[in-house]
């Protein structure tokens, strides 16, 4: 048996002992993924698996592991063998979604926060919608802590061609803080009259990591 099986299996039975969205479930679920994370049996990212579809995938994995805990039986196998079968069959949807929707037109997709006709209609994005939404102010505070922290460097390798300075997270970020485009251009070394350009930019990425995003939210959402 691995050093890192009787852990795992403790946090998961710890974590179905509890209700439902109870904070003892969440705490137990939450050093579960903790755990799983650090053990390093997680399975790998292949190279010719583009990061993002990772990514996507493992977030899926989570939020599946979160809401169906009390799916897993321990005599079927440890933890990370079940966790690793989720990931499979996520990254293979994640790959079929990637290749189907193809790189240019998944940047063009409207997607919407609110998922109402209105905010489809109107191209809002998702970060338009997290920065003016007066629901949940707590909303905009996560999705800042997300792409702030930017773990797997997702957002900062996103950036205008020529200009790794002119990356998502910064101007995300600085979209956050409430710049102006003729100030986020300023700010990333790009020219005062090159706002569109950084606009444009910001519009297409906002958009591309709007699952990712979702899935962020949705996660610390099971979680509390």
């Amino acid at each position: 048996m691995d050093k890192w099986d009787e852990p795992l299996q403790e946090l998961a039975l710890e974590a179905q002992r509890h209700p439902s969205k109870s904070p003892a479930r969440r705490l137990a679920l939450t050093l579960l993924i903790q755990a799983v994370q650090q053990s390093g049996k997680l399975s790998r990212k292949k190279p010719d698996c583009p990061q993002e579809v990772y990514h996507e995938a493992l977030q899926e994995v989570w939020l599946y592991v979160c809401r169906k805990i009390d799916v897993y039986h321990p005599e079927k196998g440890p933890v990370i063998n079940w966790i690793n079968f989720v990931l499979k069959r996520r990254l293979i949807d994640a790959n079929k979604r990637h290749n189907k929707s193809g790189k240019e037109h998944s940047l063009d997709v409207s997607l919407s926060f609110s998922q109402s006709g209105n905010d489809h209609q109107s191209g809002m994005t998702y970060l338009d919608n997290v920065s003016r939404s007066d629901k949940n102010p707590s909303l905009s505070q996560l999705v800042r802590q997300f792409i702030e922290e930017d773990s797997d460097s997702l957002f900062v390798k996103k950036h205008i061609r020529g200009n790794p300075e002119a990356n998502f997270r910064k101007i995300a970020l600085l979209y956050l803080d409430g710049k102006t485009w003729k100030e986020i251009a300023i700010a990333v070394g790009l020219k005062p009259e090159q706002e569109s350009t950084v606009q444009g930019f910001y519009s297409r990425s906002s958009r591309y990591f709007a699952e990712t995003l979702k899935k962020y939210v949705q996660i610390y959402s099971t979680h509390t």
